[in-house]
Order: structure tokens, then sequence, then C-alpha cells
């Protein structure tokens, strides 16, 4: 038998020459690499149009590619008036009877980054949460409560400012209803500040601001966005570290690490593209972008990553770019993810 370092020593070769490869070592995987359910923008208009047939014929269309969790956001913005409560509790209902788990926001100003005004933002908040407590408390699919105050770190007075958030909203939606509290950060890749005045952070340093704030503020579960700026040139080397990061920071202040992998992308070949095709400044402001759902081998290699460090897999983009019924490009990605989920094993 050939020893084995001999062995390895000839693989190393052949590889060189291109004639062999060399498979990388397994790594094992914290959670199954699929998609357990979408944030989905809760409107009063889709709300107003839909009844309780389209939302039954939505949810079993989730449940075809292995959805069980639905993240509902814009919730408190909805509920100004009985039949709103009504149509919010026949969703959670159907949910129910799915073992569908459902995560509720508290709702937020519309700027509350730039005003940074404590008092009024927890008023705001309060006055949400109580009034989803009083009528969903103990309903079997109300799984949980989602902070939608996002942001991928905080220096100086922001963030003293996160910290209060953070922990008075985990307080108040304690006192509404005892469940898990969750929110939804990100990183960022940009140093050298194309898409904006924004300060860098090495991983480590994001690391330690996360675990204090998390400790502190006592969140139980962290959805990591797995995508910087959401560009298609963003890849899995380049999130690593950040998830990483995050794992620990959750690790070593016992929260649950969920990875909130994005199923929508702006596509640009590199940020070098980006800056000679529109210059120094935000996707956000870019006129006429182009964003596509993530084709399937990007995505599963995304997912592959995510179950590495997390516990669970949801994602932003699929409301957007996803559905079926937005066209054909999103009728494809459902095909494609279908297939991926029926030919894996995961149902």
């Amino acid at each position: 038998m050939m020893p084995r370092r001999q062995f390895l020593m000839g693989c190393l070769a052949a590889a060189a020459t291109g004639s062999v490869a060399i498979p990388l070592p397994k790594r094992e995987l914290r959670c199954r690499p699929v998609i357990s359910g979408p944030m989905w923008w809760y409107s009063q208009s889709e709300s107003a149009l839909w009844d309780v047939s389209r939302w039954r014929d939505e949810l079993d269309q989730q449940s075809r590619i292995g959805f069980n969790l639905l993240w509902l956001v814009n919730v408190a913005g909805t509920l100004t008036a009985e039949k709103d409560i009504r149509a919010l509790s026949e969703l959670l209902d159907l949910c129910a009877q799915r073992r569908v788990q459902v995560i509720l926001d508290t709702g937020s100003s519309s700027k509350w980054y730039g005003t940074l005004d404590l008092d009024k933002e927890l008023a705001i908040c309060s006055k949400n949460i109580i009034r989803i407590g009083d009528r969903l408390r103990g309903h079997p699919a109300f799984w949980g409560w989602y902070i939608p105050h996002e942001i991928f770190m905080f220096w100086g007075e922001a963030a003293s400012y996160i910290e209060s958030i953070y922990s008075g909203l985990v307080d108040r939606c304690k006192k509404a209803a005892d469940l898990p509290v969750a929110i939804s950060p990100f990183f960022i890749l940009d140093r050298d500040r194309v898409f904006g005045d924004f300060r860098y952070s090495e991983p480590d340093e994001y690391r330690q601001f996360w675990e204090r704030l998390i400790r502190r503020s006592r969140v139980d579960v962290v959805m990591l966005q797995d995508s910087g700026e959401h560009f298609s040139y963003v890849t899995n080397a380049m999130r690593r570290p950040f998830l990483a990061a995050m794992h620990d920071a959750c690790a070593g202040a016992k929260a649950i690490f969920w990875g909130n992998v994005e199923t929508a992308e702006f596509e640009c070949p590199s940020k070098e593209e980006f800056v000679r095709r529109y210059g120094k400044m935000h996707p956000s402001k870019v006129k006429g972008a182009h964003w596509r759902p993530v084709p399937i081998r990007r995505l599963r290699e995304k997912l592959d990553l995510a179950a590495e460090y997390c516990e669970k897999i949801v994602t932003w983009g699929y409301w957007e770019h996803c559905r079926p019924s937005l066209g054909k490009a999103a009728r494809q990605w459902y095909r494609d993810y279908r297939a991926y989920y029926d030919s894996a094993g995961f149902m």
C-alpha cells in the first residue's frame, strides 16, 4: 500500500498539472442548508386584497419548498382598525394549522437612525408591542418578536443609543408576550468608502461589539444578513470572516445564531464596475438598478456557508424577487430551488 504522505504528494503534483482534483474536507454543518422561511413585507393594501383563500394558496406554495416560518415586517404599521387585527389573526390561524412559526415586528419610526431620539422611539414601538401582545399573546403560531432597527456597527453616542433601544424593546416584548426576540444586523465590506462615508470594522472588532451588545440587551436570536452591500460579486471568502465573528459573538453572549441568506442581489461583477457605471454612491440611490433572484448554484454555496455557522436559515428577497407570481425570473428561481430542495432529500 502506498504510504499516505507519498499519496498526498502525488495528488499535489497531479493537481499542479491539472490532471486530478483534490476533494476538500467536508465541513460539519450545524443545520440543513435550506431556507426555513422568508421575511415578508405585510402591507395594508395586500391584506385588503387577499382573503383567507389567497393566503392559504401562498402558504401551500411556500410549504412545497420547505418553508415553515413566516417573518412578518411592517405589521405594526397596518394595525389601524379592528378589521386589520382580524385579518392578521386569520393569517396566524392558517399558520397554526400548518405548524408555521410566525415572527412579528415591533415597528419603528421612519428615520430613527437620523434622530436617535430614544424616548420618542420607545414610545412608538411600545404602542405597537402592546397592541400586538394584547390581541395575539398565546396564539400557537406566534413564535417571536423582531426588532427592525438594523445596524452593522455603531460607535460613541450611537452605540449607547442602540443598546438602550434593544434593551428597552426586549423588556417590552417580554412583558407583552414572553417569546424570543430577534434582530437582523448586517456587515459592510466597503473598506474604501465607495458607497458612503461609513466606517469599516474588522471582523474581530465586529465580534467584540456584537458580543457586548447582545449580552447587554438580552436579544435571543441574531439573524445575520449575509451579503454585505447585497452585490452579486460578494463571495463566500468575503462573507466567512463576518459569519465566524457573529457566530463567536452569539456563543459568547449565549444567543441563538441564524443566517439571513439573501435570495435577491444587485447584479454587478465588481466594485470597480459599479464605480464605472454609477460613480461613488450608495447602491440604494441607483435608478434602474438590476436586481435578480440569486442563481441556484450561487445560492447553494451561500446556504452551505451559512449552515456551517448557523442553527437555522431565513431569507430576505423571496417576497421582493422570488415569488412565482412576480414573473418569469421568479418562476424559474422557484422551480430551481424546489428541484434542489426535493432532490437533496430535505422533505
